[in-house]
């Protein structure tokens, strides 16, 4: 069974029962919240749902160490400003290199006036993940695919424009239309392949070396990957600016 969190106006999930017991531990649910599963009609508290489930006791307080001032300012860790995400973890900041911060709307806009900006950015999100992750061989199969297809374009134009000079544009340009179509289907085979093992490379360092429970979707990789990727980069660098880490959608 799925449950969706209501607080105030906002709802959230779904989630599974184990979902909800982790959170719940973590602090990022509270008990009192409103929770409703399939085939409820009404909202009831969290408390409700799982059962006398303890709170989770506070951290102790360490003593203070001898010839502490009382009353001096204490330094703050930014990594916990703001009420933690539902569904992700409240782990601090961890030093890294911050992604392109470039709102994922902007690069669709510029899209539309150039078609090309959005190749262009895909290989500029490549370069930050190369760098993330430099085992990862990605970008040579995007590299390649890309060629590829830009290379079977050329040719295909070239047997088309051969063959009909030299039968006078009698025929019909088969083998020029099928070398271009069988090579840029194999250039945009080669290149998605590519593109999830980027996703894969990211997947994999946000969830070890910077822990951030992140999960990328395969629909929206295959269908929107530069906006996509772009969209979690951009909040990926918000958390790093303000240590506060929005809810994954």
């Amino acid at each position: 069974m799925k449950y969706y969190i209501q607080r105030g106006l906002s709802e959230y999930g779904p989630y599974t029962l184990a979902e909800l017991q982790r959170y719940v531990a973590q602090g990022n649910i509270l008990l009192a919240d409103l929770c409703r599963g399939d085939g409820m009609t009404d909202w009831v508290p969290v408390s409700q749902v799982l059962g006398n489930i303890p709170v989770p006791a506070p951290a102790p307080v360490p003593e203070p160490a001898a010839g502490t001032v009382y009353g001096a300012p204490q330094a703050t860790n930014p990594a916990y400003a703001g009420t933690p995400a539902y569904g992700a973890t409240a782990t601090p900041v961890t030093p890294g290199p911050v992604p392109p911060d470039f709102h994922w709307a902007l690069v669709l806009v510029i899209n539309f006036l150039c078609g090309l900006f959005r190749i262009v950015w895909l290989f500029i999100e490549a370069s930050f993940v190369k760098k993330i992750r430099p085992d990862s061989n990605f970008l040579v199969f995007m590299i390649v695919g890309k060629c590829l297809q830009i290379l079977s374009g050329v040719v295909g134009y070239a047997v088309i424009i051969a063959g009909a000079i030299s039968r006078g544009g009698n025929e019909p340009p088969v083998l020029g239309f099928l070398l271009g179509f069988l090579g840029w289907t194999a250039g945009f085979v080669i290149l998605y392949i590519g593109i999830f093992k980027m996703r894969d490379a990211i997947e994999q360092y946000y969830n070890t070396v910077e822990p951030i429970n992140l999960r990328l979707s395969r629909v929206m990789t295959f269908f929107f990957p530069t906006f996509y990727f772009q969209h979690h980069f951009s909040r990926i660098a918000r958390w790093k600016s303000t240590g506060y880490l929005e809810p994954q959608q």
